[in-house]
């Protein structure tokens, strides 16, 4: 049977008494060999010199998930093309750290916004180091073409960038991330991070930069990822936050109804590792839905560059994300920091890739072995929490992108390598596709899905 006792999902919120509650850590069994998910794997390219960030992009517009990525060390970035898979170079930039996708030109393209002129590491920043870019799309005829770079801004240690509609639920917005704060070197580590909001001008294609705006200075630290959504209230109809995962924790982060930007904790993350590794809190987040509830369990990488992977359930009822308590478990640990203080685990997406109505989750195991690749986890109870795991790919892999690639209602995923001199250098990196050769097709299933982005 493909889909295996979901019908024993606890409910997200039941309480439990003294006598029947959760422990510290998760109860984590192998999938019965019944029910194992697999994947088929393909090669889309090996031998690479570097590997950083992937995701799924519908490049050319066919309507077919392609594969966007790029690495700090060449500064390639490029798209391989669904189906043939041929790779496309778009443009090489000095060392690019992260991307996201929208139609920023108003051609009805997915053009790219981009930060790069990254540091050599985050422990050598300066204020200076950190330009946000975006790159129009130049549609099937400029296939092979380099892409057209338009600045943003410029903003140090930018890591990551996400578009949204955070305070304007007509126009799409830009918001910036560095991963540490504006100082120099090593004093910049643990400092307050500048986040920035930058607003698409009115005549884009005219502009030479975009208007922007602090909305936070002071309160995080060593931000590492960003997961965006619709969370409910506080955010007012038609906008949307962000959950960051930060040194302080996860927090969403967004506009209120009052118009105000605020922070809310949602939890601490890892405390346990700082005399050891210098990190606290959380890297990673993706959110997780069961049934109905979109809601219903927030899973985490924690700390930076971490070891520790934590699940997040709530204790009471409730509709939002916000409006709820949630209590941490820790479901598996890979593995103990490296003489550098940091662990394997580098990115986590959730999906429903069975089918079944509820979600998994991937972890993204950077290595060396024997905590390398991707290791697919289905909660089969989130108030005991009970869950089944397995790897189901082996190469080492910085992220993970989600789309239905091969176009058969179920949800695939694919994984860059991590080769990113200063932190970690696999063996090989290559592009993997993983196909779902398990899963229940879902009718209109989104060949993109919003969600599985993660954080």
């Amino acid at each position: 049977m493909l889909h295996h006792r979901h019908e024993h999902l606890a409910a997200p919120g039941r309480r439990r008494d003294a006598a029947d509650r959760m422990s510290d850590a998760a109860v984590v069994t192998d999938f019965p060999a019944a029910d194992e998910p697999t994947f088929e794997s393909t090669l889309i390219e090996g031998g690479l010199a570097d590997g950083y960030w992937i995701q799924a992009v519908d490049v050319d517009g066919d309507g077919r998930p392609d594969l966007l990525t790029s690495g700090l060390v060449e500064g390639v970035v490029a798209w391989y093309e669904n189906g043939s898979w041929d790779k496309h170079e778009i443009h090489r930039l000095h060392r690019p750290v992260s991307l996201d996708q929208g139609d920023i030109g108003g051609a009805g393209r997915r053009d790219l916004v981009i930060c790069h002129d990254y540091a050599k590491t985050m422990f050598d920043a300066t204020p200076a180091d950190g330009h946000v870019s975006w790159l129009r799309n130049p549609g099937p005829d400029g296939t092979g073409q380099p892409w057209e770079v338009r600045s943003i801004g410029q903003l140090g240690s930018t890591h990551r960038l996400r578009l949204g509609h955070f305070s304007d639920p007509e126009q799409v917005e830009l918001l910036a991330l560095p991963v540490v704060g504006p100082k120099v070197g090593r004093a910049a580590l643990h400092a307050p991070i500048r986040v920035m909001l930058y607003r698409r001008p009115t005549d884009v294609l005219a502009a030479t930069s975009w208007d922007a705006d602090l909305v936070d200075d002071t309160t995080f630290r060593v931000i590492h990822a960003a997961a965006v959504g619709r969370y409910g209230p506080p955010s007012p109809i038609g906008l949307d936050a962000t959950v960051l995962a930060s040194e302080e924790g996860l927090n969403w982060f967004g506009v209120t109804r009052e118009g105000a930007w605020r922070a809310e904790r949602l939890g601490t993350g890892e405390l346990g590792q700082q005399d050891q590794t210098g990190y606290r809190g959380s890297a990673n987040v993706a959110i997780g839905r069961i049934g109905d509830d979109p809601f219903a369990y927030i899973v985490a990488v924690e700390p930076f560059h971490g070891n520790t992977l934590a699940l997040y359930t709530p204790t009471q009822s409730g509709s939002d994300l916000v409006g709820r308590s949630w209590r941490r478990t820790v479901v598996e640990v890979f593995g103990a920091p490296n003489e550098a203080g940091e662990g394997p685990a580098h990115h986590v997406v959730a999906a429903d890739f069975d089918g079944d109505g509820n979600d998994e989750f991937l972890v993204a195991l950077r290595g060396p072995e024997p905590h390398q690749g991707v290791i697919y986890y289905k909660p089969v109870d989130l108030d005991e929490p009970h869950l089944e795991r397995r790897r189901v790919s082996t190469p080492s892999a910085a992220r993970i992108a989600v789309a239905d690639f091969d176009g058969d209602g179920r949800l695939d995923f694919a994984t860059i390598g991590y080769y990113v001199p200063g932190y970690f250098l696999c063996d090989d990196p290559k592009v993997i596709l993983q196909y779902n050769r398990f899963g229940t097709p879902v009718a209109a299933q989104q060949a993109i899905p919003f969600g599985p982005l993660g954080g």
